[in-house]
């Protein structure tokens, strides 16, 4: 009886902490936990944990499919939940996958760790015309905001688009502007041509791009394609 009645406060004190019932959080939207095989902790509701083999979170239009998770009550009042072991993120077109996600529920932000790899998928409109291309992004550290669906992605961060390829020590995106910045000493590479600086920036939706030098100039390497000359036929004798 009294584990039944401690693991019906424990629970009660989990939705509180997810739907935003501290003041620290009432401005978040309302999370909801399922598909929980085994979940305890502190009966004051400080530190919890559950483990499923198919544990799911929803916040809004954040949905997350994950394996255990550890929740934390913050000095401010705030919830931080950490995702483990498999973790996959959607939000709208946004897809992130990880090992671990530490996520702060007021804030609707936080950190993808391990193997990190994000795509926002492609977008068109009611002609068919593409309105935003895909990017795929792999990194080993990710600071991620939801809501506003940016993020800056540092730990050897690699970024695909369909007109180019890039890298460098940061990678940030804001969805709002489309504006994407490669930062820390960059290799870019479109098509056969490679440029290298110190920061580039690209406004994806105008498709434009602007580097200026640093400490040090740019550096282009181009493709030069060699010109090959026809072979032409022998006459012979008497001429064509």
């Amino acid at each position: 009886m009294m584990r039944r009645r401690l693991y019906m406060v424990a629970g009660l004190l989990v939705l509180m902490a997810v739907m935003g019932v501290s003041r620290a959080v009432t401005a978040a939207e309302k999370g909801f936990f399922k598909g929980i095989d085994r979940f305890y902790g502190d009966t004051s509701g400080e530190h919890l944990f559950m483990e499923g083999a198919n544990l799911e979170y929803s916040q809004g239009e954040t949905y997350l499919r994950f394996k255990a998770a550890e929740i934390r009550e913050l000095s401010d009042g705030s919830r931080e939940i950490i995702f483990r072991q498999e973790v996959f993120l959607t939000h709208e077109d946004l897809k992130v996958t990880g090992d671990q996600f530490r996520y702060n529920t007021a804030e609707e932000s936080g950190i993808f760790s391990g193997d990190v790899v994000l795509v926002r998928e492609e977008s068109r409109d009611d002609q068919g015309e593409v309105l935003k291309e895909e990017i795929r992004l792999v990194c080993g550290n990710l600071y991620l905001e939801t809501k506003a669906k940016a993020f800056t992605a540092t730990e050897e961060p690699r970024i695909e688009h369909a007109d180019f390829t890039g890298s460098g020590e940061t990678i940030s995106y804001r969805d709002d502007e489309e504006k994407l910045t490669i930062s820390g000493g960059f290799h870019l590479k479109m098509e056969e041509d490679e440029l290298f600086g110190e920061e580039v920036s690209f406004d994806l939706k105008q498709k434009t791009f602007e580097a200026r030098r640093g400490t040090k100039p740019l550096e282009v390497w181009i493709e030069i394609e060699e010109k090959t000359e026809t072979p032409q036929e022998d006459a012979g004798p008497d001429g064509p």
